[in-house]
């Protein structure tokens, strides 16, 4: 029998791209999903039977592996089935955290069933549809509720916003319902057994904790949205500042706040390796962690696709080699494409995973750059180069999506990192444990470290340079982080060509 080390993981590096362009092909040409996955089980069938050709069995199985993945998204294309422009009786469940939005407070529903709210025809029918709610700001809604309510259900857009309707149909959603305060709503028993409802009662109550340190209202704005994702004390001049200098992705809990966590739990475990059993303690402990904080935050869509990517990446972090930490990465990133394939057109997913990705590619080569023998600095160093390394990642992303590159945000996000790490660590001690004899030093340790962040993305906010527009094509991204991966697998397989196997030969 081989030793472990020697047994090759699942290449994943070259199962990912087939799954991503499965679903592609799928959104793009639309077929009947049992042809589809009708060839997919042929393929499969035919890569068993020519098993001793291997590059006919490769080709065969990644044949399969493509037509599987089209096949899963034509299934969960979205459908639409309840009428538009009529009053409705609906069943629908809040799956979102609510935000204001002018007049309306917007969310995402699940609609159970619905039925006409006049007319002949009052029986209830089935829809399951994912969509977006629009409910007007008289109604008090949480998220993790079960409601009935009446309105109407409309358009995703209307024809001069066709290619909005085009990316929200791409993430699983098939219309927008309207709920304004001439219409019924109430709520339906049962809610409080819902996960979502019960993370939105544990984030209430952190969030009462936290007021309860009198902080400035811009320092428990800023607290409170990076701590556990409530972000009703924000000021608006505030979230301007932040989206000024590129560092908005600070104030919504997301792959960062999760990261932040994860890193943290690993860094006060990190004796734990020393004792029997004790690896497998520490990375048990990380993602208990991990969950718990994401329940805290109220178990937003973002976060929950956060802790299962960095679930995967405590997983990698476990494992004895590179190439088994690559390829559990990329693993969870396949799992969770496969679940939902929605999930690749949606930018928390895609910014969860590069940064991921890019702590993976640059955090070695750039921690290595400075070393010091002061321990204390060069965990300080650890956690900038961490912070440089995700941004570098997803600054084309960035681009892409907000048409901007936040010159200083470069630079600036690796600091804030820091004050990040601070006000979300005390904020969670504090919530954990709110003594009172406590209050004063962690209310003037909270507000100083919030309040230099603020200042320090405030003074950021008012240089013209701060960021410049630009407008990267989605080829462009495309070919960019290809020409990046291609660079990283040739220099890391010249790297260790002579003394352990290459990224690209492990993956």
């Amino acid at each position: 029998m081989k030793n472990a080390s020697h047994i090759r993981p699942v290449p994943f590096a070259r199962i990912l791209p087939a799954v991503v362009a499965g679903i592609v092909a799928a959104n793009a040409v639309r077929f009947p999903v049992w042809p589809v996955a009708t060839a997919a089980g042929v393929a499969l069938a035919a890569a068993v039977l020519t098993g001793r050709r291997p590059a006919a069995a490769s080709l065969l199985t990644y044949t399969a592996i493509f037509l599987s993945a089209a096949a899963v998204t034509l299934a969960t294309r979205p459908r639409t089935v309840m009428p538009h422009g009529q009053r409705l009786v609906m069943t629908m469940a809040v799956t979102d955290t609510p935000e204001a939005a002018g007049r309306w407070t917007k969310t995402t529903v699940r609609i159970d069933r619905y039925r006409a709210f006049a007319g002949g025809d009052t029986a209830w029918h089935f829809s399951g549809e994912k969509a977006v709610a629009r409910f007007d700001t008289s109604f008090r809604i949480r998220p993790g509720e079960r409601l009935i309510a009446t309105g109407y259900a409309g358009e995703l857009g209307s024809a001069d916003y066709a290619w909005y309707a085009r990316l929200m149909q791409r993430r699983g959603y098939s219309q927008s319902v309207w709920i304004d305060g001439r219409q019924k709503l109430l709520s339906l028993p049962g809610r409080h057994l819902t996960p979502r409802y019960c993370a939105a009662r544990m984030q209430a109550g952190a969030a009462e904790r936290l007021s309860r340190l009198g902080l400035p209202p811009t320092a428990y704005g800023t607290a409170a949205a990076m701590s556990i994702g409530y972000r009703g004390g924000l000021p608006a001049g505030v979230r301007d500042d932040y989206g000024t200098t590129g560092a908005s992705h600070l104030l919504a809990v997301s792959g960062l706040h999760v990261g932040i966590v994860a890193m943290l739990v690993n860094l006060l475990l990190w004796l734990l390796p020393a004792f029997r059993y004790g690896h497998i303690i520490k990375n048990a402990a990380a993602i208990t962690a991990i969950w718990l904080y994401t329940a805290l935050t109220g178990l937003p869509p973002s976060a929950v696709r956060a802790a299962m990517m960095f679930t995967g990446a405590q997983l990698a972090l476990a494992a004895s080699r590179t190439g088994n930490s690559a390829n559990i990465l990329l693993a969870t990133a396949t799992v969770m494409l496969l679940v939902n394939p929605n999930y690749l057109y949606d930018i928390s997913f895609q910014l969860s995973f590069t940064a991921v990705a890019g702590i993976f590619l640059f955090y070695r080569p750039l921690y290595g750059l400075v070393h010091s023998r002061i321990k204390a600095l060069n965990a300080f160093w650890a956690i900038f180069m961490v912070g440089l390394a995700a941004s570098l990642a997803t600054a084309p992303l960035v681009s892409y999506y907000f048409g901007r590159i936040p010159l200083i945000g470069i630079i600036l996000n690796p600091l804030l990192i820091l004050t990040a790490n601070a006000t979300v660590l005390l904020s969670l001690l504090w919530i954990i444990a709110p003594l009172p004899l406590l209050q004063g030093p962690f209310s003037a340790a909270i507000g100083a470290a919030a309040g230099l962040q603020n200042a320090v993305v405030g003074l950021a906010a008012e240089k013209s340079w701060a960021s410049f527009p630009l407008r990267l094509e989605a080829w462009q991204v495309i070919a960019l982080y290809a020409a990046v991966l291609a660079a990283c697998l040739l220099l890391r397989g010249r790297k260790t060509k002579h003394n352990e196997p290459s990224l690209s030969e492990t993956i």
